[in-house]
């Protein structure tokens, strides 16, 4: 930005810093923007903090899927057996 919008000065800006922002002021018409640039670059900052996060997290591992593996055939036989069970008593 070299001309302010507002009063058509040339290079009248001055950077102020507000509760962690910065804006951009103009000096003669006082006119305030927020200052983009520096946006982007706290933007960037969180995107890598998160990417960051994701990386620290567990993966699965083998174990896990045989733990998995072991859970399904657990309750496949238990229901192959019930249905035994109830096919030897309730059957006259």
């Amino acid at each position: 930005m070299n001309n302010c919008p507002n009063c058509l000065a040339s290079n009248p800006f001055k950077k102020v810093y507000r509760d962690g922002l910065v804006f951009v002021k103009c000096e003669f018409c006082n006119t305030i923007f927020e200052d983009t640039s520096t946006r982007k670059t706290r933007e960037s900052r969180e995107l890598s903090g998160s990417i960051r996060n994701q990386v620290q997290n567990k993966a699965p591992t083998e174990t896990d899927f045989r733990l998995i593996g072991m859970f399904i055939w657990f309750v496949i036989i238990l229901g192959i057996s019930v249905s035994i069970i109830d096919a030897i008593f309730w059957s006259d």
